[in-house]
């Protein structure tokens, strides 16, 4: 997966997620609004086949980019065990 950091601040983070799509950038932001000290999390697109710009704003001193890192942690997380229920089945 290729990023690029468009604006890093620390209560804010834009990032352009490069050639993903809307399954992807939908799971990341709902994942994302879970952290309670999340202000903001989503994305845009400005024509349907440009990349998507994530956009997260925190509160209450956390890094943007480590709500970040967490939500994919969860996915990743969430996609094993997945993965380990269907060979068990």
């Amino acid at each position: 997966m290729e990023i690029k950091v468009i604006e890093l601040r620390d209560d804010l983070a834009r990032i352009a997620f490069i050639g993903e799509g809307h399954t992807f950038m939908n799971a990341l932001v709902d994942e994302i609004l879970r952290d309670p000290e999340v202000d903001v999390a989503n994305y845009s697109s400005e024509f349907h086949f440009t990349d998507p710009v994530l956009l997260v704003t925190t509160k209450g001193g956390k890094k943007p980019v480590d709500a970040i890192r967490e939500a994919a942690v969860a996915i990743s997380g969430n996609c094993s065990g997945l993965i380990e229920t269907i060979e068990k089945s």
